[in-house]
């Protein structure tokens, strides 16, 4: 009866884990379902601003007000959709590029698109920054090359 509970426990245990993971892409479809009847909206909203300075200059008339509230509506829908995606894509397990916005692994230095160098979150940088603590110091050759300081760094990316 020992293989047998063996197996038991293992089928079990790979239940609990296809549940899991049942559970993370139900969530991930929601959400990207969410998303796209955000940017239904956001369209509608622009398409609907749109009329509004239409017949305002049409009228010969001018409603900055309405024209402000319409704004802070679609800007109010273009943060969430925004968190959406950020959502989405911790979930996904991928960072996008600024400059291009293609998705790239979480641990990527550069956009494997473009090339340019990705912007990384204040949680990777202080993870780094305890291992690299805890590495022993390391002497360095004559013939090894001292690092560049940091604002030379720096300046090579804006050059870049």
């Amino acid at each position: 009866m020992g293989k047998l509970d063996e197996v038991l426990a293992k089928a079990k245990d790979l239940a609990k884990v296809a549940g899991n993971k049942t559970e993370e892409v139900v969530e991930l479809t929601r959400l990207k379902i969410q998303a796209s009847q955000l940017r239904g909206d956001i369209d509608a909203n622009y398409l609907k601003l749109g009329e509004i300075i239409y017949e305002l200059n049409k009228a010969g008339t001018e409603n900055e007000e309405l024209i402000s509230m319409c704004i802070a509506e679609i800007e109010s829908q273009r943060e969430e959709l925004a968190e959406l995606t950020n959502k989405i894509d911790e979930m996904k397990n991928v960072v996008k590029c600024t400059e291009c916005m293609a998705a790239n692994p979480v641990g990527a230095l550069y956009c494997a698109r473009c090339g340019a160098r990705l912007e990384r979150k204040p949680e990777e940088h202080s993870e780094e920054d305890a291992s690299a603590e805890e590495a022993p110091a390391q002497e360095t050759e004559a013939s090894e090359v001292p690092a560049l300081p940091e604002n030379a760094e720096k300046a090579e990316d804006a050059q870049a």
